[in-house]
Order: structure tokens, then sequence, then C-alpha cells
């Protein structure tokens, strides 16, 4: 069992977290969310001996009993495969399989780790800390730079994990499906909370609400104690009033909690436009792209998904005129005007201020550019700073400003809530909800499209480069619901299943290929028939709802 009792924490004066107290018992899988800046990275680097703390004690972590995702790894080995093998006890077969859950390729298992990217080198980092199958794995944001595939693979992972996982994330689909216990981080303290994320929501929303009453009666209280010794000083009371008083002094006096305000984003009425939004057809780019063709209707929110790679922000910026495609036909509807959000925020010039960014790019003067800012919770210094200086969030935040000010009416985002913490994820989310014109978004964030979007096009790997399939029959004729009919969201777990099932087989058939005990060759011939089975089983259940 994990114990924390009474911890604090401060960098200089500064107050980070304050008698932080809760337990963990073994097993058990917990995620930590709180606001960016509210110590949940500094909370684990406590918990793995990185950082020093100044009051409260610690108990039943010991250091050969924790594995921890590295920020900053370093490799020593010459090739992917062999870092792997760097971990004491790991077979050939079990290195390959999590690598390939993780969405790495054949080819890059002879690579030299030291020239993957930063986002392939965290994913390297958390392989190594899958294999090493700790007493204690904790993880920072595990779901950073992993595409849909990788996310459901580490999902089903961390469900099957027989040691106890902390998980510091900001992904709801992950918080909701794989832990048991949330710790919650606010206003400098941690509150534990039992279930998932959307029982964490209610529990502590009905938490707020007690809260907040108790205050106000205790301050109703207060108020009465303290006009009663006002008005009774002196006089035949005197007595009555110096005990009120007594009462006071002695009374433990309840904090107001922290408001649930959350920022408040909404991206007005959209322009009418033509019926048919946007045209593609057979675009083809590099070796990307090939042959992609699509439609996209008035009102509808359609999700674009795919491994990473493959070209999907490639695509939309063909369709803003960023690239050029070497064949193919774009054509806009009429009246529709396109509001562009970057995964990059290439949109921003990083050489201004916030304010002189939309006082450039919209005449606003500085009374307003601040009170356009503060409605996504910008404010102060920050706007002030130059746009380079700021964190990726507070980026996000300024292009989603601009893009709300451009009146568009159709929403083209890459990747929207990256770097955001819970609050502003579902301010984008209702934003995006109560939006009545067209998007097209590409996210890995599972939430985000489950709640927001009424179709979803997957890039599919072909023999000749990327195409696509669709999950659903475009609506043209009105706006989408954000929920799902029930045969809808059947159809796309039975997908969700067929492409957890493949990935599996192929995991399978990678094994087959390095094996070479014939006792591991036959079990392996037997999985993969068994494998065979299930994917076939399973596609004669999509049939039977397609109809």
């Amino acid at each position: 069992m994990i114990q924390l009792e009474n911890v604090t924490k401060y960098y200089g004066e500064r107050l980070i977290f304050r008698d932080v107290s809760f337990k963990i018992f073994d097993g058990e899988k917990v995620g930590i969310v709180g606001k960016n800046g509210a110590g949940k990275s500094t909370l684990i680097k406590i918990m793995t001996g990185a950082e020093p703390f100044e009051a409260g004690t610690i108990g039943g972590l010991r250091a050969e009993d924790i594995g921890c995702v590295e920020q900053t790894p370093k490799f020593t080995a010459a090739t992917l495969l062999n870092e792997m093998l760097t971990v004491e006890g790991v077979e050939k077969f079990q290195a390959r399989k999590i690598l390939f859950g993780l969405g790495f390729s054949e080819a890059e298992l002879d690579k030299n780790p030291n020239h993957f990217s930063g986002g392939e080198s965290a994913k390297i980092s958390l392989a190594k800390a899958l294999l090493n199958e700790p007493r204690i794995l904790i993880l920072d944001e595990p779901t950073n730079h992993l595409d849909i595939y990788s996310i459901e693979f580490l999902e089903e992972f961390v469900k099957n994990y027989r040691g106890t996982v902390i998980a510091v994330t900001h992904d709801r689909h992950f918080l909701q499906n794989c832990v048991e216990k949330i710790l919650d981080m606010e206003n400098f303290r941690a509150t534990l909370y039992p279930g998932n994320y959307e029982k964490f929501v209610r529990l502590k929303r009905e938490r707020h609400e007690a809260e907040l009453k108790a205050y106000e009666k205790q301050q109703i209280e207060i108020a009465k104690l303290e006009e009663f010794v006002r008005r009774n000083k002196a006089g035949v009371k005197a007595k009555q009033a110096r005990g009120r008083q007594t009462l006071l002094d002695r009374m433990q006096r309840l904090e107001k909690p922290p408001s649930n305000e959350t920022a408040n984003i909404r991206l007005g009425d959209a322009a009418e436009s033509a019926n048919r939004v946007l045209i593609l057809e057979k675009i083809f780019f590099k070796n990307i792209i090939k042959d992609f063709s699509a439609e996209i209707f008035k009102g509808e929110k359609i999700g674009l998904i795919g491994r990473n790679g493959v070209g999907k922000s490639t695509l939309l910026k063909i369709i803003v005129g960023e690239l050029k495609a070497d064949s193919g036909e774009i054509k806009i509807g009429n009246r529709v005007k396109i509001g562009y959000l970057s995964q990059g925020h290439e949109e921003l010039n990083e050489n201004r201020t916030p304010l002189e960014e939309l006082n450039y790019e919209f005449g606003l003067t500085e009374g307003q550019a601040r009170s356009e800012l503060a409605r996504l919770n910008l404010f102060a210094q920050v706007v002030e700073k130059p746009i380079a200086d700021l964190s990726g969030g507070e980026k996000t935040r300024v292009a989603l400003t601009k893009l709300i000010l451009t009146g568009a009416n159709f929403l083209i985002l890459d990747e929207p809530t990256n770097h955001l913490d819970l609050p502003a994820r579902e301010a984008i989310e209702a934003a995006l909800n109560d939006f009545d014109g067209t998007i097209l978004i590409v996210t890995h964030d599972r939430y985000l499209l489950d709640k927001v979007t009424s179709r979803i096009i997957e890039f599919v790997e072909r023999e000749k480069g990327y195409g696509k399939r669709d999950k659903s029959k475009p609506q043209p004729l009105k706006p989408q619901s954000s929920k799902l009919k029930p045969n809808t969201q059947a159809l796309d777990k039975i997908e969700a299943q067929i492409k957890m099932a493949e990935m599996e087989l192929k995991m399978i058939e990678h094994e087959i290929n390095s094996a070479v005990e014939p006792d591991k060759l036959t079990e392996l011939a037997a999985a993969h028939v068994a494998k065979l089975a299930e994917i076939d089983e399973f596609y004669l259940r999509w049939e039977e709802l397609q109809c």
C-alpha cells in the first residue's frame, strides 16, 4: 500500500500543495487530474524520489518497485529492438509485441533509438516501462504522442496489468475506462474520489455544492454573531457579547470552495452556406495521400482519424491551401468561410503578444482584446508576453480566440485539445456541440470524438498509400445530433473490436516470423487460427448490424 500523509511542497515561497494525504492499495489503477500548474507532475516526482518536500511522510514506495516513463530518456543500444532487450529478463517476442502495439513498424526495429523524434522517444520510454512490469507503474501523460490505435493497446495493457498503476492524464476516455479512483488536485490540496471519470465529475459537483452550502451557512452565522457583538459591546448584554466574541475567535473558519466555472467559449451562430460544404475528388499528394475522395455537408461534425504519419494534418493543409495537391480537385461550397486551427499554431505570429496579435488581425483595441482573451482564461501578464514564450495550452487558447473572431461557418481543427487541462477540454467540447456550423476535426481525443462527432472518416492503409473508410452515411439536410443512434454505437463498438483483433493478429504473425522453438510455433499457430475465427465472427456481427 502507498500512503501519503500531510505532504506539503513549496518552490521557494510559492506554495504548490499542502497537507496532501491519500492511500493507494496494491493493484489499484488511479488517475491524477487537475488544472495545468496544480502540481500533478511535481507530486509524481516527489513519489519517485526525484523531488524533496517540506513536510509530511510517504510510505510504501521503494525505488526498486517503481517504473516511471522518463521525460528525457537516454538510449544506449544500437537498435530499437536491442534497446528493449536491455530490460532484464525480457524476451524478443515480448519486446516486439509491445513495440508493434505502440505503433512501431518492422523496419523501425533496426533503427537507432536515438534517431527517433521527441514524441517517438517518449513512446520508446513508455515501451520500456511496460516491459519492466514493476510493482508500481507511474505514467505521466501516457497517451501523449500516441495515435488512437496505440492508445487502445495501452488501455488494454493497463486494464490487465497486475500491479498498481498511477497515471497523470487529461485523457478522459482513459480515465473513464482504465482507472477506479481519481485524485483531483485543486486549490493547493488533493481529494481522492472513487470511480471512473464520469463518476468523478458527479461526485466532485456534489461535493462542491455541499461545501459551498456549508460555507454560506457559516458565513450567515458569522455575520449574525459579529452584528450581535457590534451592537452589544457596552450595555446590559456586554457579557453575552463577549461570549459571542469568544465563539467567533474559536470558530474554525471554512474556506470558500473554488469556483467550478470554466472558460465561456461560444463560437457564435454560423452563417448560411451551401449544402455541400466541401468536395474532395481523387486527391494525390506525394507518397502520403493517394486517391482520397470525400464529401462534407452543411451541419456535419466529422472526425478524421488514422495512424500517426498517414497524412491527416497534411490533408487539412491541402484543404486550406497551405499545401498544393499533386492532382485531384477541391471544391469549397458557396458562402463557406473556413476557420483553421493548426496543430503547430502556425497561424500565430510568435513575435507578437496576444494583445498585439488581435489588434493586428482584427483591429481590436487593448480593452477589447483583453476582454476576448479573458473569455478563454487568458489574463494579466500572459497576454503581454510574446506568444513564443507561452505554454502549448496558452497558445491554443490564443488561436481559439482568433478562430472565434473570424466568424467562420466551417471549422477545420487539428488536435484542438492538445496541451489543455480537463476544464478547458470540457469547455471546447461544449462549444463545438453548441456550434450550428460544420466541423472537420483531427484528434486523438476519443472522448471528444464520442461527444461531438456524427461521422468518422478513417485513413486506412492500402497497397499504394492511404485511402479512407467512412463509418456512417452523411445526413446533409440538417445539423447532426452529438448523440449517436444505438445501431451506430453498436457498429462503432464492433469496428473497434475488429481493429483490436486485427492488430493482435498482426502481432501473432510477427511472433511467428521470429519464433524458432517448435513448441512456441505450435502455440502461435493455434493462437493464429483462433484469432482468425474471432475476426470472422466479428465481421458476421458487423454485417448483421448493417442490415
